[in-house]
């Protein structure tokens, strides 16, 4: 059986072939100040020419929590304060996504290693694998430990626009800790080109106390320059679909009291290779618009699209790691929690 580094790299090779954890308690040593505790105040804004303007209110920090960028006519960057939705999120046990979720809450306690030996503090991670295996969900949890450390997190569409604002960013809070997320990376590529990622990745404006998560479903459409460079992405982990036990403890979870009226065992099995969106509507249709079982599920079957390549046969660990045949933590959802 093929490793998922060769699977991965065959599918580079071959790409025109190809169609297209629960969360503990962030350590008390690593959470920031609430933002509340920060004072506002008046401050001059230097213009050009020895000019002075008079700003509105300001503060030293943004408040914890997620951004969009947005850029002026004139050329000033703002950030963006964006509400992330979410349902709710279920840690289905061990898996590649707790490897991903495990690994970045080690290196923000890593910092001081990395000074000492002279490395830029900084950490890529590419998720893959197919559409609702829980990809988006990882990402969720580990913004939320992000935000509850007090730190900032930045949902980037436009590769040089994000490359624009880091450094403002950097210039007013040096030492914030910060996520930037790319999700369907793919898609980013094709309508901005592979240039602007890699400036933004690691051009010569490199940022500092950083972690650059991405997503995408389709890696053969990256190419070697993004998949095998790990100061880009220095790990590339696959994210497969659920097992029967992850199957099982979400539907569990999902009909909750009423798990005792039906016949989860059968659920599980008839749900084989089917994501969390699957069964997310398998329980919504039959407990909550009262469909019957049968039908829902025979229509479900008729939207589980089976792959055109091997790409997604088993789940496991790109460069490093543990495998394991299991995805990750999920919500109880499969759209995007950045809309």
């Amino acid at each position: 059986m093929k490793s998922d580094h060769a699977e991965l790299q065959e599918l580079l090779v071959n790409a025109n072939e190809v169609v297209r954890r629960r969360a503990p308690e962030v350590p008390t040593e690593l959470m920031e100040p609430e933002t509340k505790d920060i004072q506002e105040h008046k401050q001059w804004e230097i213009l050009p020419n020895g000019v002075f303007a008079a700003t509105g209110t300001t503060s030293p920090r943004l408040a914890p929590g997620a951004y969009t960028i947005g850029i002026t006519d004139t050329g000033r960057v703002l950030f963006m304060s964006k509400k992330i939705l979410t349902d709710q999120l279920i840690d289905l046990g061990n898996s590649n996504s707790l490897h991903v979720i495990d690994g970045i809450r080690l290196f923000w306690r890593k910092k001081e290693q990395y000074r000492k030996r002279g490395i830029l503090y900084k950490r890529g991670c590419l998720m893959w694998g197919p559409a609702g295996s829980g990809k988006t969900a990882t990402l969720s949890l580990l913004v939320a430990d992000l935000i509850k450390m007090g730190g900032i997190v930045l949902l980037v569409q436009k590769p040089a626009m994000a490359t624009k604002a880091l450094p403002v960013l950097r210039k007013i809070e040096p030492d914030r800790p910060l996520i930037v997320i790319l999700e369907d990376v793919e898609e980013m590529i094709a309508q901005h080109g592979e240039h602007e990622l890699l400036a933004l990745l690691d051009g010569e404006h490199q940022t500092d106390n950083v972690v650059n998560l991405a997503t995408t479903n389709y890696p053969e459409q990256l190419g070697a320059r993004i998949i095998n460079r790990p100061s880009r992405f220095d790990e590339v982990v696959k994210i497969g679909m659920p097992s029967p036990q992850m199957r099982k403890q979400y539907l569990e979870h999902a009909l909750k009291d009423e798990k005792v009226k039906f016949p989860v065992d059968m659920w599980v099995e008839d749900t084989e290779g089917m994501s969390i969106a699957h069964l997310k509507e398998l329980v919504v249709a039959v407990t909550c618009l009262d469909q019957a079982y049968e039908n829902v599920i025979a229509r479900l079957k008729t939207m589980k699209t089976a792959p055109k390549s091997s790409m997604y046969s088993e789940a496991g660990v790109g460069f490093g790691g543990t495998k394991s045949n299991q995805a990750g933590a999920v919500g109880r959802g499969s759209g995007k929690s950045y809309n």
